[in-house]
């Protein structure tokens, strides 16, 4: 007899409230424990939420005037390139004397300071992809908008919009996945002399870590499991699929290729709610209505007031450059006055720990290359390996390194111990579980943007195996190889504060490199060596950026550019 979905689905729920049943007679205190497991999901989700829509709002909006301002791109990016590259324990000061003090420690101060640090490992990803997707439309759509006078918000709607879904949801995912991974720090962080904990799924894998409470730490894990799996099966993938309808192809070559569902599709028999999406369809239209015509009226309005308008602009701009300039004034004269008193004498260390992070990021990055080249070649080569094991990649990749820490260090212990490298080994796999996805996905994206015409092209001349690689996949993905590259690195060195100095179970595993001195000068509210480790940090970064990276990106624009 065949057994149904449902069937199944109701056999699973009385397996788990077995599994229940049993911890509770044989597990009381890990039961306990569990009870409050769904409250603090609720509770990490929620600040996830806030933050990403945040992050939303600012990408958008940064995005999109460096994309269309030229003059206003040569400050904005440079500023965003050297955010991107500072570690979310930079921020601490700064959250503390601004959020927690100004709400003399309040929850409500501690909640937005929470809000905030993960909105600084979200924001900036997706902004640099807002400015990409917007500044790589076809020269034929942007002379298509002018020739119709498309301009202001309906251009916005219906060009500049569209075209920043596929990009915008792609990095969302990433970001989502980088938020995971800071909420350990984020929900428990330390700054002068002081830790501020809230309540969370981050908070109590943390502090499970730190008691050494194996029990908890699993049931912390299974949990953070659990909610990634229902987020992207539920909400990341359906919008991925979604962001499909936006994608803007240069060849036709596609249009009578049938695609196969994914396993997602599976999931088909869910309730979807029809009724209660109608009805909320219905009741938004008004709003949405009200919307637009006020945009309209905006529209109207600044076509007949052009004058006006562009002394508003000539205000704006003005305002902007003065805050700029007290901003860099103030910031001068801070950065003169640390130079000229005496440095500590941890200083001393910043350029040989500069040089073990650097080795240890370098090894990771080879390690991530070694792999994720090719599997994302045979997932572009194999549409069959794609359609199924990229969903189970995605899941795998939004589990945090953080929440895995635990697992890490067992590992280390049990495998370097003996060398008294356990330290090591684990700054390494940490280092490397926040690089090797962004490799992955970008490589992926690369695979994937490569025209059908030039696919099929290669089956006709029998190209297989390593000749199909090196002539068609290798060449297509350098662009997106760069930039995944790029995010890498970046990810790498934000990560060097959470694989560097790690706390679990009462004993501190503490390698020497920035991220290490980042911890302690954090701990010990020096923040003169903060501010000279953050400078050195950004120095380095902004170098491999201007030195490194951006040639081979110009250099590759140009000898592997797909035309039309």
């Amino acid at each position: 007899m065949r057994v149904s979905r449902r069937d199944a689905l109701v056999l699973v729920g009385a397996l788990i409230l077995a599994a229940i049943a049993l911890a509770a007679l044989f597990l009381p205190e890990a039961l306990a424990h569990s009870a409050e497991i769904p409250l603090f999901a609720i509770y990490s989700t929620t600040r996830m939420t806030l933050a990403f829509l945040l992050s939303l709002t600012f990408a958008v909006s940064y995005g999109y005037t460096a994309a269309v301002n030229k003059r206003a791109s040569i400050i904005m990016l440079p500023i965003l390139d050297v955010l991107q590259s500072v570690p979310i324990l930079a921020f601490f000061p700064a959250v503390v004397i601004f959020f927690v003090a100004a709400f003399s420690g309040h929850p409500i101060g501690l909640e937005i300071a929470v809000i905030f640090l993960i909105f600084t490992s979200m924001a900036w990803n997706m902004a640099f992809g807002v400015y990409e997707a917007i500044t790589t439309i076809p020269q034929d759509l942007l002379d298509a908008a002018d020739a119709y006078g498309v301009s202001h918000w309906l251009r916005f709607r219906r060009l500049y919009l569209p075209a920043m879904v596929p990009k915008l949801v792609y990095n969302s995912i990433l970001s989502w996945t980088v938020g995971w991974f800071y909420l350990v720090a984020s929900e428990v962080f330390t700054a002068f002399n002081a830790t501020y904990t809230r309540p969370g799924l981050g908070s109590f894998i943390a502090q499970a870590g730190q008691a050494g409470d194996s029990v908890a730490i699993a049931i912390g894990i299974g949990a953070l499991v659990v909610v990634v799996v229902l987020l992207d099966a539920l909400i990341w993938r359906p919008m991925s699929v979604w962001a499909e309808r936006f994608r803007m192809e240069q060849t036709a070559a596609d249009a009578g290729l049938s695609r196969t569902p994914g396993p997602y599709v599976r999931l088909r028999w869910l309730p979807t709610f029809p009724k209660l999406r109608i009805s909320a369809r219905k009741a938004l239209t008004p709003a949405v209505h009200t919307w637009d015509e006020l945009n309209m009226r905006a529209d109207r309005f600044r076509l007949a007031h052009r004058k006006a308008m562009r002394y508003v602009w000539y205000f704006d701009l003005a305002m902007f450059i003065v805050i700029l300039t007290v901003v860099v004034t103030v910031g001068l004269y801070g950065l003169g006055r640390l130079f000229l008193s005496p440095l500590p004498a941890q200083a001393s260390q910043i350029p040989a720990a500069s040089i073990r992070s650097f080795s240890r990021l370098a090894l990771a990055y080879l390690v991530s290359l070694a792999w994720t080249i090719p599997v994302a070649a045979w997932l572009g080569y194999s549409e069959r390996a794609s359609r199924y094991l990229t969903p189970v990649i995605e899941v795998v990749a939004s589990v945090p390194a953080t929440a895995l820490f635990p697992v890490i260090i067992w590992f280390s212990v049990a495998v370097a111990a003996a060398w008294g490298l356990e330290a090591e080994l684990a700054a390494f796999l940490v280092a490397l579980f926040a690089m090797q996805w962004y490799l992955l996905f970008n490589i992926l994206a690369g695979v994937r943007s490569i025209p059908g015409d030039l696919k099929q092209a290669a089956q006709v001349f029998g190209l297989r195996r390593w000749t199909y690689a090196k002539r068609l996949i290798l060449p297509a993905i350098t662009p997106s190889l760069l930039t995944g590259s790029i995010t890498a690195w970046g990810a790498g060195w934000n990560a060097l504060i959470v694989s560097e100095y790690i706390q679990f179970g009462h004993v501190t595993y503490q390698v020497q490199g920035l991220g290490s001195l980042l911890d302690v000068a954090t701990i010990n509210s020096d923040n003169t060596l903060l501010i000279i480790t953050i400078l050195s940090l950004v120095v380095i970064v902004l170098l491999m950026n201007r030195l490194l990276w951006r040639p081979l990106i110009r250099r590759a624009a140009i000898r592997y550019k797909l035309e039309a």
